[in-house]
């Protein structure tokens, strides 16, 4: 059996109580981190992502946010192309495969054909994308282990 000194104890309480607690607390907060992944460049998941839109779509897509949600059954990866000098010129999209559509957003892009053909390649990725990700969320992220 363990010998507890009472004042050390007492000392401890009085710690937490002063707002010493935020690292001796579990929080809520821990759980829902791990109904968010974020991939960032480098991770595998997001290098993939960008060279098949890159391959597909245009060598200069970037992403600029990738979260994938396996308990909510979605995922967002926004990007832009064919960006200027400027940060507020290009074409920005948004791909959600809970919302069944990608948005897109021209700044100082003007429409013609080489532009129509860009975003028609983008449609096309999308399609297969939702597909994709439809399948590596129940396969790959699926949280419940019901494989």
């Amino acid at each position: 059996m363990e010998n507890i000194n009472e004042h050390d104890m007492t000392k401890k309480m009085m710690d937490v109580m002063r707002g010493g607690y935020k690292s001796k607390l579990i929080t809520e907060q821990s759980s829902s981190d791990v109904d968010t992944i974020n991939p960032k460049k480098g991770d595998a998941v997001f290098n993939t992502e960008l060279r098949k839109l890159q391959d597909t779509v245009d060598p200069r897509v970037s992403i600029t946010n990738f979260k994938i949600y396996p308990v909510d059954g979605n995922v967002i990866l926004d990007g832009v192309f064919l960006k200027g000098e400027d940060d507020n010129t290009g074409i920005i999209f948004k791909m959600s495969l809970a919302k069944g559509e990608i948005e897109t957003t021209m700044n100082n892009i003007d429409l013609n054909d080489k532009v129509s053909n860009l975003l028609n390649k983008l449609k096309g990725y999308y399609e297969n994308w939702v597909d994709e990700w439809a399948l590596k969320l129940t396969r790959e992220y699926n949280q419940g282990g019901n494989d």
